[in-house]
């Protein structure tokens, strides 16, 4: 399966630290633009990367790192075990908390405050030993951070969620509302793939299609899947190089919305957030507003 430390610079790593930096890319975007616009890296399972069998890792880079080189989506998977939140991939227990999480990310934004992180919560594998319901342990978790987090059910402009977490809620509300229903938005997760050319058939005209509208409606590509025994960083070294060679032909031609990756590599990364400045840079001429001062530097 090839050198487990190695990196293809542009799209596929696996060392814990590419050395880009992004830390505050979005203090470029404009304060009235849609968080449904901007196009943005993210990571599948952000979490999996512990334990001893390759078959759980989705990824190489650590949290912080992850924050530092500019992924702004997550997808955090929480069990809920002894009225607690410890994150899983599936049965394996990727040694943190949903509390180690938070507080990396309040961290962050409280250091970023232009940045805006969109974390998908879900509940992973099977409850035990709890006294209260699943939704209850993740509202009273939240309630700690409360000055950094979004929780309303609808779609914020940027100037409404700078140095905030905007919760994609991905299990059964049952009281207050706990962030943006993860059912409302529009996704393309064909996880379990029949072969690699068709997960990216899948990939390809889901983000057409994120190109081509305007609708207020969070876009999300997971580019990532299973497939027989291909270990995922494997898979990712088979698609990662169809979606930079995408993202790259079709910069400033629409949004691309989310893109949750494993093993991301750098230039994939940049490219993905160097879309939101093109992009906007050819919508804001057209309306003969000047929006040159965004380019990416």
């Amino acid at each position: 399966m090839g050198n487990v430390n190695a990196r293809d610079p542009d799209y596929w790593n696996v060392p814990d630290d590419p050395g880009i930096r992004h830390t505050d890319w979005m203090k470029k975007l404009p304060d009235s633009m849609s968080v449904s616009k901007v196009s943005i890296p993210g990571t599948h399972d952000t979490m999996a990367r512990a334990g001893d069998i390759i078959w759980s890792w989705c990824q190489s880079l650590s949290l912080s790192i992850q924050l530092k080189i500019g992924i702004r989506f997550f997808d955090i998977r929480c069990r809920h075990f002894k009225n607690g939140l410890p994150i899983h991939h599936g049965q394996f227990y990727e040694h943190c908390s949903f509390t180690d999480v938070m507080n990396t990310m309040t961290s962050f934004v409280k250091s970023h405050p232009s940045e805006v992180l969109l974390v998908r919560v879900k509940e992973e594998y099977k409850a035990a030993e709890c006294t209260r319901t699943f939704c209850e342990t993740v509202w009273l978790t939240l309630q700690n951070y409360r000055e950094n987090i979004w929780l309303e059910e609808n779609i914020p402009f940027i100037k409404e969620v700078r140095g905030k977490i905007i919760i994609l809620r991905d299990f059964k509300r049952e009281n207050n509302p706990i962030g943006i229903p993860y059912a409302t938005l529009d996704i393309e997760d064909y996880w379990k793939a029949s072969s690699y050319k068709e997960k990216w058939r899948r990939v390809k005209a889901h983000l057409d299609n994120t190109r081509s509208t305007t609708n207020n409606i969070i876009h999300l590509t997971f580019n990532s899947c299973t497939k027989g025994i291909d270990a995922p960083r494997e898979i990712a070294r088979s698609l990662n190089p169809k979606l930079y060679k995408y993202v790259r032909s079709n910069q400033g031609q629409g949004r691309f919305g989310i893109i949750a990756i494993d093993y991301p590599g750098p230039k994939l990364v940049e490219y993905i957030i160097e879309n939101n400045f093109k992009t906007n840079v050819n919508v804001y001429q057209k309306n003969n507003s000047v929006f040159s001062q965004c380019a990416l530097l």
